[in-house]
């Protein structure tokens, strides 16, 4: 299937590393222009590296998206090098896991900044450019744990309030700019490992004497998000399911969280 990526002009956000990484390559690989962003510069190094082996197109660019004025400078940034701007993914964000007496109001905050905030900045910088062409696609990457209780071991309430609050407004955004065409989705991941994490795994259930299965289905029973295909995602497998919904072949699917997690959640 051609996607129609070839040319396109895509901007990505934390795309140093998981999932925005993988998504990064995954649209360099369709023909697109890809720009993205992250705090490290030795990440955006390796992850450039890996596209330009590839004969692809990208454009790295340090940045820290919770600072005022960087959403902004991020997509004018990438407009410039690219002359457009058709496809964002809002990738970046913030975990930690913490029990919720001991959150402070700047554990709050500094979640909020960078899971809500700064992801609406960069939307709200792209849309422009999307409705001056009257067309475009958003993907705001939220979170499975939305749907579910976060306590005990996985104890962190202040990060799924602020990616339901993303999602919900991955939502808002849909239905106002629907009639400029430009679809706008919300992705709920489960389990996106890198090729680093799931051999760390793999090592943890060796020492454990347990198959890396075993010792996964054990860790995802404790926080309540067992996937029903037993195994953790990899992050490229994510990142197709957004390089799909970004592309030319997603013209009518608009407004939806999509779950990419094996099967974790049940939510109707």
């Amino acid at each position: 299937m051609d996607l129609g990526l070839h040319g396109k002009s895509v901007a990505v956000t934390g795309g140093g590393r998981g999932i925005g990484r993988a998504t990064v390559l995954a649209l360099a690989r369709e023909g697109a222009n890809v720009a993205y962003c992250s705090r490290s510069l030795e990440q955006l190094r390796l992850v450039e590296k890996e596209v330009t082996e590839e004969g692809g197109r990208c454009l790295p660019i340090q940045i820290d998206l919770a600072e005022a004025g960087a959403a902004d400078d991020f997509i004018a940034d990438t407009v410039d090098a690219f002359g457009a701007l058709d496809v964002l993914v809002a990738n970046h964000g913030f975990h930690q896991i913490k029990d919720f007496e001991e959150l402070t109001d700047d554990d709050w905050y500094r979640t909020f900044e960078i899971n809500f905030f700064s992801a609406m900045r960069v939307c709200r910088a792209a849309i422009p450019h999307m409705k001056a062409k009257r067309r475009g696609h958003i993907v705001v990457v939220s979170a499975g744990s939305i749907y579910k209780p976060s306590i005990g071991v996985d104890e962190h309430p202040h990060y799924t309030a602020s990616k339901a609050a993303i999602a919900n407004f991955a939502k808002f955004l849909s239905k106002r700019y629907g009639p400029d065409n430009i679809i706008v989705n919300s992705v709920l991941p489960g389990y996106g490992m890198s090729e680093e994490r799931i051999n760390i795994w793999a090592d943890e259930a060796r020492s454990r004497n347990q198959t890396p299965e075993e010792h996964f289905v054990e860790l995802a029973n404790d926080i309540g998000y067992l996937p029903a295909l037993h195994r953790p995602g990899h992050a490229d497998e994510l990142a197709r399911v957004i390089t799909f919904l970004v592309s030319g072949a997603n013209t009518y699917m608009s407004g939806v969280d999509v779950q990419i997690d094996g099967g974790g959640l049940d939510i109707g």
